[in-house]
């Protein structure tokens, strides 16, 4: 039995089932949820792999306990678990496997049978060699409403470009703040210089806050009518052909679940901030890698050169984020 925590916002879950889910299937044993973490959090986050085709139920108690303990069927089995998966075995196969950030490492994929796992395990690498399966399993259980069915409707009918702003506490952090003004309006051009009749759908956090402050000389449409089930919106997103990401893991996926034919995906070039000073003493002063987290058939637009400005918000930089 593999069992992974799960926590954070859609996004984060979605990676950290992905990984598991594929870990699972290679080693073809169970898969279990650990959801305690939104019995702890539950006005700050909301779990929503219960929207999607999961087959993996929630783990026990007990169930956790035995594979964080490494409990046996009898003591002497107990006492070999114990000094085998603890003190013999690499990092990457002891019972409770928890992902380092510093650099991205394939020995998280040689994960053994009775592990516990935590972290965020961003990268498609992690699963690609099941994402058929994968993908199976984030299907929505549910058809969306007439409204929103009508939307999905004209995207594939035109060349509709989803373009993701993500805003909110992301304004308060220079290591997360990097999807600057330029870096859309570079994505926009790269776009219109290559294809005809762009209609452009703007995804936000901050809608209002969009629509005051960046201008798309193209037909624009503002996604807000679906708040506060944000999960429609992002069901939306999933229909895109032509996607402007922001570094965000809720446009990722929503770029990675699209299905289209020749689906063309611009994302920054920098997920995050690459200069270690702006993550401050909560990272020791040192940078998180996630170089990997950008698949290499997507394009990377600039979105740190010299003269970028960050984006700021007046009186909103460190709302919470409703994603």
């Amino acid at each position: 039995m593999i069992i992974v925590k799960i926590f954070q916002g859609p996004g984060n879950q979605l990676f950290q089932y992905a990984y598991a889910f594929a870990a699972a299937k290679r080693l073809n044993v169970e898969l279990k949820l650990d959801l305690s973490w939104y019995r702890a959090y539950s006005k700050h986050r909301q779990y929503i792999l219960d929207r999607f085709q999961i087959t993996a139920q929630e783990a026990t108690e007990q169930e956790i306990y035995d594979i964080k303990s490494c409990n046996g069927a009898n003591f002497i089995e107990y006492r070999w678990n114990l000094l085998n998966r603890k003190h013999l075995q690499p990092y990457y196969r002891k019972p409770v496997v928890v992902e380092n950030l510093d650099k991205f490492d394939q020995n998280y994929k040689k994960v053994i049978d009775n592990t516990y796992i935590e972290g965020y395990f961003a990268s498609r690498d992690f699963f690609e060699d099941q994402l058929p399966a994968v993908l199976q399993q984030l299907q929505f259980k549910s058809l969306p409403n007439a409204v929103n069915q009508k939307t999905i409707e004209g995207i594939k009918s035109e060349n509709a470009v989803a373009i993701s702003f993500r805003l909110g506490d992301f304004l308060g952090q220079p290591w997360q703040n990097v999807c600057t003004l330029e870096y859309y309006r570079r994505s926009i051009s790269y776009l219109s210089e290559r294809f005809e009749n762009l209609n452009f759908y703007v995804f936000s956090d901050d809608i209002d806050w969009v629509k005051e402050h960046f201008a798309i000389p193209h037909p624009t449409f503002y996604m807000d009518y679906n708040h506060p089930d944000y999960m429609e919106d992002f069901r939306l997103l999933t229909n895109f052909k032509f996607h402007i990401i922001a570094n965000s893991t809720f446009s990722w996926w929503g770029a990675m679940l699209s299905q289209v034919n020749e689906k063309v995906v611009l994302c920054p070039q920098y997920w995050l901030n690459p200069d270690p000073a702006s993550y401050g003493m909560d990272f020791e002063g040192k940078a998180v890698d996630f170089s990997h987290v950008l698949p290499n058939e997507w394009i990377k637009i600039p979105n740190l050169l010299d003269g970028d400005t960050q984006i700021v918000h007046p009186t909103k930089g460190n709302q919470a984020f409703k994603y």
